[in-house]
């Protein structure tokens, strides 16, 4: 009768302690020279027996059904199958026939009545022990997700501590890695750039070359920096030490999309190129010159009408004199007089020392919503244990209340660490404020640009006329002070500061809301 060798070796981690392909073939050719048993062909597979689907195994079967052979050879019953189709199929052909004989040496098997009910309960307890291990494997996970331990390899920066089963940064690559993602968050260096600069700190694949790109992205999305885990499309919250701050994440995560494939930006000579967007279709302007004759040299901006979808209207081309006066315009409105600007300043050392009452009271306010984000949490997973909420549904929720605690806790840890920082914030406010007047009395328009790209968002031009939208607080500054110049002094004053409120802040804006 002749015979297939199988043998097996899964790559799945509860079979490290299994026999190796190389130990099964020595012991089963040694096995059959000495039952003295022919051996037609040698299987050998490296993949895991708990689904169907093995191809080698598939061959092999195809050729017994064929009659080329009439027996097996395996090392255990397991090797052969570990889930109900693989076994029922050797079982099925036993059964007709094409299969005469299992040859085991650690079991052992007739095909009688008998032996098949044993062959079937071999296979019944290799399946019961492969699902008893993902069980207990699955278990052993939710613990460690639950302590805040992350089941998985350590992410770049970080190191697996063998000793104690966690997470640890790794003093060689940690500050490197904070470093890049701190650049990155500038948004002046996109994926390739950052790329380069990982390889020259010796960050690098373990192949000795450059992160791949992909590599790189995951790294900028991963929520592990900044504390928080996610497995399996569920957010978690992490023990390990942050290297980042949610804060900083969430400038991460803009500059991926303002900046991620940046493209080579050469002015030629504009002045405010690649500064302002058409109105119209939301493409950025270009820029063209005219020389005459004369040796004039005349620059005017228009639209790039490249819009495949919508069609663009303005024709109408924006000289550059005439935009360099409404940058200048623009500058002039979050420019704040020396006069008021002392005082200003007189106004906030009052507010410095009446500044212990308001940081209680700041941060109370933070606590209490951080106790109202943990009692929803609480609330939305009893819901979801009732019943009443699905899976993708409550981890959505959850995510979004578990970033909102985040956000809270970054911003008690960060103003506690400082105190009143914030008062320093607003005094370097009015001072940057005060030096736009005399940025705005210069012919400096390159700094001017610069300025307003900083303090100023949704910079587009419509019918000739520039308009940005000021970020906090120096929209405030703009509204109030501008509108009131035609007044006199010291009705402006007063309504500049009409505009804050109790806790001594422009409406609306967090005490952090001062570093823009």
């Amino acid at each position: 009768m002749k015979y297939f060798i199988y043998c097996r070796k899964s790559t799945e981690s509860e079979e490290k302690q299994a026999l190796s392909i190389e130990a099964q073939l020595t012991e089963l050719r040694e096995y059959a020279k000495r039952e003295g048993l022919y051996v037609a062909r040698e299987f050998t597979e490296t993949k895991t027996a708990k689904e169907p689907g093995r191809p080698v195994f598939n061959q092999m079967m195809a050729e017994l059904e064929q009659g080329v052979v009439e027996g097996i050879l395996a090392w255990n019953p397991d090797r052969l199958a570990r889930n109900s189709i693989d076994g029922g199929k050797v079982i099925f052909l036993v059964d007709t026939g094409k299969i005469k004989s299992l040859k085991f040496p650690t079991f052992w098997f007739e095909p009688t009545p008998q032996g098949k009910f044993m062959l079937s309960v071999a296979f019944g307890q290799a399946k019961y022990y492969t699902d008893n291990l993902r069980e207990n494997v699955l278990r052993g996970i939710r613990q460690k997700l639950r302590r805040g331990e992350l089941p998985a390899k350590a992410p770049l920066g970080y190191l697996n501590e063998p000793r104690l089963r966690t997470i640890v940064p790794d003093p060689k690559a940690f500050l490197k890695v904070k470093k890049c993602l701190e650049l990155f968050a500038l948004g002046e260096h996109g994926l390739t750039a950052l790329q380069r600069k990982m390889f020259s700190l010796g960050l690098v694949a373990r192949t000795g070359k450059s992160l791949h790109l992909a590599t790189i992205y995951d790294i900028l999305t991963n929520p592990f920096y900044y504390g928080m885990m996610k497995h399996k499309g569920e957010m978690y919250q992490g023990s390990h030490k942050p290297m980042i701050s949610k804060k900083l994440f969430d400038k991460i995560q803009l500059a991926l999309v303002d900046n991620s494939k940046p493209r080579k930006k050469r002015d030629r000579g504009f002045l405010f190129l690649h500064f302002a967007k058409c109105g119209n279709c939301g493409y950025m302007m270009t820029a063209e010159q005219h020389i005459k004759k004369s040796g004039l040299r005349f620059v005017y901006y228009r639209c790039t009408k490249k819009s495949k979808v919508k069609i663009c209207n303005q024709h109408r081309f924006l000289r550059e004199e005439k935009f360099a006066e409404q940058v200048k315009q623009y500058v002039q409105k979050v420019s704040l007089p020396d006069v008021w600007r002392n005082r200003f300043s007189d106004k906030l050392a009052n507010w410095e020392k009446d500044g212990r009452h308001t940081s209680e009271l700041f941060v109370q306010n933070l606590k209490v919503k951080i106790s109202k984000v943990k009692a929803k949490m609480s609330r939305l997973l009893d819901a979801h244990l009732e019943g009443l909420l699905e899976l993708d549904e409550f981890q959505a929720k959850k995510n979004t209340l578990l970033e909102q605690k985040a956000d809270l806790q970054g911003k008690l840890k960060d103003f506690e660490q400082k105190g009143n920082h914030w008062v320093e914030l607003t005094r370097n406010w009015i001072l940057a404020s005060n030096q736009a007047k005399n940025l705005a009395s210069t012919e400096n328009f390159h700094e001017m640009k610069n300025f307003l790209k900083k303090i100023g968002s949704n910079r587009v031009i419509q019918d000739q006329q520039l308009c940005i939208t000021f970020k906090k607080p120096w929209n405030y500054l703009a509204e109030t002070i501008f509108s009131a110049r035609a007044r006199r002094a010291a009705a402006a004053n007063t309504e500049m500061w009409a505009c804050v409120d109790l806790n001594h802040r422009p409406h609306g804006c967090e005490p952090c809301a001062l570093t823009t």
